[in-house]
């Protein structure tokens, strides 16, 4: 497998090497972040105590390493977990979890399926689905809780943060023909 630092269009010595640059943005870079900043932003939503007291703590003892999933205050641990990335899932899930749907889909008079949110039509549907609304909320209410936030980013592989940033500042360089 190539090592990325190969394609830099900069040596280590500061000279250029003649090659172009493959190496896809990563979401933290400063030009995506900007990019990022410059698409219409998603509607603000007071994050109150959504965000929940959730914390990923490493257990120390014997044996293999273990994470949990802790909330402020509570002793044990609700979840006690192999994997950190998985122990920053669920944190990330608990979060959202006994939130209240905000999404649902509703026909009207005239028989046309509506997809709802908070209440008010979003779009229309050709087809229900049982699952979806449930995905939406949680994925809804994921965009407007940094710590629940920050927990899903923590277990996404660095390889998916570098394309899902490629492929965000695809979509807003498209935006703007």
């Amino acid at each position: 497998m190539r090592d990325p630092r190969e394609d830099c269009t900069d040596s280590p010595s500061g000279g250029s090497s003649g090659r172009s640059h493959l190496q896809p943005p990563n979401a933290f870079d400063r030009h995506f972040l900007e990019a990022f900043a410059r698409r219409d932003p998603a509607p603000a939503v007071p994050e109150a105590d959504n965000a929940g007291p959730w914390r990923v703590t490493k257990l120390h003892g014997e044996g293999t390493p273990r994470w949990a999933c802790i909330a402020c205050g509570e002793r044990p641990p609700r979840f006690n977990l192999r994997e950190p990335d998985v122990a920053h899932l669920v944190a990330a899930g608990l979060a959202i979890a006994d939130r209240s749907p905000r999404f649902r889909f509703q026909v009207d008079a005239a028989g046309t399926l509506h997809l709802m949110h908070d209440g008010y039509p979003a779009g229309t549907a050709q087809k229900e689905s049982e699952t979806l609304p449930l995905h939406l909320t949680g994925l809804a209410d994921l965009r407007t809780q940094p710590l629940a936030l920050a927990h899903f980013l923590m277990a996404v592989p660095q390889e998916v943060l570098e394309r899902a940033g490629a492929l965000v500042m695809e979509m807003v360089s498209g935006e703007g023909r």
